[in-house]
C-alpha cells in the first residue's frame, strides 16, 4: 500500500507575516514611509494565525503602540492575560491600555497587580503612576514614578511624568528640574531643534556674549513662557530670539531689543543657547513670583479694528455681546481625546439671551460649525486665521472667551481677555488643582470635570456665571 504524499503546507499571502519579526519589520516599514496607519491590517492580519500565547500578544501590543495605533491593541492585551494571569508584563500593558481608554478604576487594578508581579519592572511602576495621576491620587503617583526612576535611573519618560506630578502639586524647584528631562525622551523633538553645538545657558549673566532663546514647545507653552523674555535682558542684554512663524509676531511684542528669527539657523553667531520653556526654571516660577505684567501680549490695533468693522457688518442686527469659542485642540495631542468636545456640547452657551458666538476653531473640528443649528447667532471666523497675531486680533474685539485647554486659553490670558477655560479631571501641570483661579493668568476662570471624561453640568456652570454677569 503506497503512503500518501504529506499534505500540502497552507501558502501564507506573500503580504502576511510569518513571524512576530516580520510582522514588527512590515510594520515599521509603514512608519517609516509615513503611514503608520497601514501597519493596522498588517498587524491584524498576523494576529489571526499567530501562536496564541501571552509573549507573542505582548509583541503585539508593543508593536500597536509603536506606530501609534495602541488602541486597537486592547484585544490582544485581554488576551494575554487571560492566557497568563501571572504574566506582569501582559497587566502593565493592560492597565496603560486602560488608562487610555479612560477607565481609570481598571487600569489602578491591573497596574497593581503588574507591581505585585513584577515589582522590580521600572514600566510597571511608571504606567501604575501615570493612572494614579489620572484620577489625582497625586502622592501615589509621585511615589510610583520615584520608584521607576530609582529601578533605571535614565528613564526619560518617567522623569517628565515626575516633572508633570511635581508642578501640579506645586513641589516647582524639583520640578523644574525634572522639566528638563523632556528632549531626551524618545520620538520628542522641541518645536524648534536647539544647536547641539552651543552651550546650554547656566542662568548666569552674559553682559558682553550673546545668548539665543529657542521658543521651543507648542504654541501654547511659547505665549505662556514668552513673559520672561523681558527679565532676559538685565542679565543677557544681548538677546537673539527663534520662534515658528504662526507665534513670532506675538514673541516680538516682548521687546524691540533683541533680534528675531523664525529659524535658529538664520540667527548667526551665539556663545550659547537655552530653550524658552526653561526659563521657569532659571528664574524659580513658583517659587518665587511670577511675572505680571498682563496684557503681555495686544492685537495689532489696525487689525483689532478691522476685525471689528467686519464683525459688525457680518451681523448688524445681532446682539452687541460677542463670546468666543474654541471646542477642541489638535487631534495629534497625546492628552485631546480628553480635552477636547464638541460644537454641540457647548449648546447652553447659545442659550444665553443677547450673545453672537464667535467660533475661532481651526482645524478638522471647524467642520462642526456647518451643523449648527443652535438659537444665538454664529459667526465662523476660522478659517481667516492665518497665525496668532490674527486670532488676537479677532479677539480684542470679544467680550468673553469660552475654550478647552489650547492655545487660545493661553492668548487671552497673555491677553488679558476674561476667559473660561474647560479643564478634563486630570489637568495638565500648569493649572494646577483645587482653584478656580491661576497664577499664570488672572483673566482665566477654570471649570474641572468632576470625573473623568464627565462633561456634564460643566457648560451649564460656565452659561451660569455668564448669564449673572450679563
Amino acid at each position: 500500500m503506497t503512503t500518501p504524499p504529506p499534505a500540502p503546507a497552507p501558502v501564507r499571502p506573500r503580504a502576511l507575516p510569518a513571524t512576530a519579526a516580520e510582522a514588527w519589520r512590515a510594520a515599521q516599514a509603514c512608519v517609516d514611509a509615513g503611514d503608520p496607519k497601514a501597519a493596522g491590517p498588517i498587524l491584524h492580519a498576523f494576529a489571526t494565525t499567530a501562536p496564541t500565547d501571552a509573549a507573542t500578544c505582548n509583541d503585539l501590543v508593543a508593536a500597536f503602540a509603536h506606530c501609534g495605533l495602541a488602541a486597537e491593541s486592547m484585544p490582544y492585551a485581554e488576551r494575554a492575560v487571560a492566557l497568563h494571569p501571572r504574566d506582569s508584563v501582559a497587566r502593565s500593558n493592560l492597565c496603560e491600555l486602560l488608562r487610555r481608554a479612560g477607565r481609570m478604576d481598571e487600569a489602578v487594578v491591573q497596574g497593581r497587580l503588574s507591581i505585585e508581579l513584577g515589582p522590580r519592572e521600572a514600566g510597571h511602576h511608571y504606567h501604575l503612576g501615570m493612572a494614579y495621576a489620572e484620577v489625582l491620587r497625586m502622592n501615589e503617583a509621585i511615589a510610583h514614578l520615584r520608584q521607576a526612576i530609582a529601578l533605571q535611573p535614565r528613564f526619560a519618560q518617567a522623569h517628565f511624568e515626575l516633572a508633570e506630578a511635581l508642578l501640579t502639586t506645586t513641589q516647582f524647584p524639583e520640578g523644574w528640574q525634572e522639566y528638563e528631562w523632556r528632549y531626551a525622551m524618545p520620538h520628542v523633538k522641541p518645536l524648534l531643534p536647539p544647536p547641539h553645538t552651543l552651550p546650554v545657558w547656566d542662568g548666569h549673566p552674559l553682559p558682553d556674549r550673546t545668548l539665543l532663546v529657542i521658543c521651543d514647545q507648542g504654541y501654547g507653552d511659547v505665549i505662556q513662557f514668552c513673559r520672561y523674555i523681558e527679565h532676559l535682558l538685565p542679565h543677557c542684554p544681548n538677546l537673539v530670539i527663534a520662534a515658528s512663524p504662526p507665534v513670532l509676531p506675538l514673541v516680538r511684542q516682548q521687546s524691540s531689543r533683541p533680534r528675531y528669527f523664525s529659524h535658529w539657523q538664520d540667527a548667526g553667531h551665539a556663545d550659547c543657547h537655552i530653550p524658552l520653556s526653561s526659563l521657569p526654571r532659571i528664574f524659580g516660577a513658583g517659587a518665587g513670583p511670577i511675572p505680571l505684567r498682563i496684557p503681555y501680549i495686544q492685537a495689532d490695533a489696525g487689525r483689532a479694528a478691522w476685525w471689528r468693522e467686519r464683525l459688525d457688518q457680518a451681523m448688524p442686527a445681532a446682539p452687541r455681546r460677542r463670546i468666543g469659542v474654541v471646542w477642541a485642540g489638535r487631534p495629534e495631542h497625546d492628552n485631546d481625546a480628553r480635552r477636547s468636545l464638541t460644537l454641540a456640547q457647548l449648546a447652553p452657551l447659545a442659550a444665553l439671551p443677547d450673545t453672537t458666538l464667535v467660533s475661532l476653531q481651526v482645524g478638522g473640528a471647524r467642520d462642526q460649525v456647518q451643523h449648527y443649528r443652535a438659537r444665538a447667532p454664529l459667526l465662523d471666523v476660522g478659517g481667516l486665521l492665518t497665525d496668532y497675531a490674527e486670532t488676537a486680533a479677532v479677539m480684542a474685539g470679544l467680550h468673553h472667551v469660552v475654550c478647552v485647554d489650547t492655545s487660545v486659553a493661553h492668548l487671552a490670558g497673555a491677553m488679558g481677555i476674561p476667559a473660561s477655560v474647560l479643564l478634563p479631571h486630570a489637568p495638565d501641570w500648569r493649572w494646577m488643582l483645587n482653584r478656580a483661579d491661576s497664577p499664570w493668568y488672572p483673566s482665566l476662570r477654570l471649570y474641572r470635570q468632576a470625573r473623568p471624561c464627565d462633561w456634564s453640568g460643566l457648560v451649564e456652570a460656565v452659561a451660569a456665571n455668564l448669564a449673572i454677569a450679563r
